[in-house]
């Protein structure tokens, strides 16, 4: 058998070829029915664009991933956790139509990143008899899975845009554009039960912290072990989450009425991003 044949099981696939294929994965001859054959091709290839006017790509139609690393499903959930509330939000009225724009510029960067780590796990675990030229680097799989990155004119990132798409959870210290982080709270409740349909404000405990929160968003003040060290917050220190569990904002130390409501603003498109855009900084240090 040649390599390319050996890597190849797709031509010439008979029946009792196929049925000798099944034997060999069970590891014994038994009876069985072969009742169809469906031939695949594995391709990674993702679009160029995820919005057309009232179009948008999710999904399988906005990138072709290997099965290698089980990104696929992942990355099509994200595209609709991602998208589904920023149209009931415009749709309601109660966003920007801005806000949909941000679909594409916090998606397809990450899917393009996903499809080239499954490339990458198929190229070097699959085929790597046919090299590994220009193939990315490896990502460990809890970063992709939930220490991504995402970057719009809705996310306040802190400072300069360093362009990070993903980095270990446990770095990423509530970083706007990141995931909230779980923390199990003195109730046996994880801060992610406190996430839902509207957007909400978790502070750090501590004396004479204001519980408030702008119309349109729900507060929680958190006392519990490790919240202030992995949201990255001091005492007062505030963290504004979307409804898709994504740090929109965060103040590390004691924000103001004023800015908070600004920053709900932002994350909603209804107010116009600061020069820098996007990731206009509204970070107190």
């Amino acid at each position: 058998m040649t390599q390319d044949s050996a890597i190849d099981v797709q031509s010439g696939l008979t029946p009792e070829r196929a049925l000798a294929f099944l034997r060999t994965a069970i590891g014994t001859d038994m009876p069985m029915e072969l009742v169809d054959v469906a031939n695949w091709r594995a391709e990674a290839n993702w679009a160029e664009r995820l919005r057309d006017g009232r179009v948008f790509l999710a999904g399988d139609a906005a990138h072709v991933v290997p099965p290698n690393g089980g990104f696929g499903g992942n990355t099509g959930v994200q595209d609709a956790h991602n998208l589904a509330w920023k149209l009931a939000a415009v749709v309601k009225g109660e966003a920007g139509p801005a806000l949909l724009d941000t679909y594409e510029a916090e998606r397809l960067p990450l899917s393009r990143l996903m499809v080239q780590q499954a490339y990458t796990r198929y190229a070097t675990r699959v085929v790597p008899e046919r090299g590994t030229e220009g193939v990315e680097p490896a990502v460990p799989d809890i970063e992709l899975e939930i220490g991504q990155v995402a970057r719009s004119a809705a996310i306040s990132a802190e400072g300069d845009d360093d362009g990070l798409l993903h980095a270990h959870p446990s770095a990423l210290g509530g970083r706007p554009g990141s995931r909230a982080p779980h923390v199990t709270l003195p109730d046996g409740r994880s801060t992610l039960d406190l996430f839902g349909p509207e957007f909400v404000v978790v502070r750090a405990a501590g004396a004479g912290v204001d519980d408030w929160a702008p119309p349109g968003a729900t507060s929680h003040v958190v006392d519990a072990q490790g919240f202030p060290k992995a949201y990255g917050l001091a005492a007062g220190g505030a963290t504004l989450v979307r409804p898709d569990g994504v740090v929109a904002w965060h103040s590390r130390g004691p924000a103001g009425r004023d800015e908070l409501a600004g920053a709900l603003e932002t994350a909603l498109a209804r107010a116009p991003a600061a020069a820098g855009s996007p990731g206009a900084s509204r970070t107190r240090g």
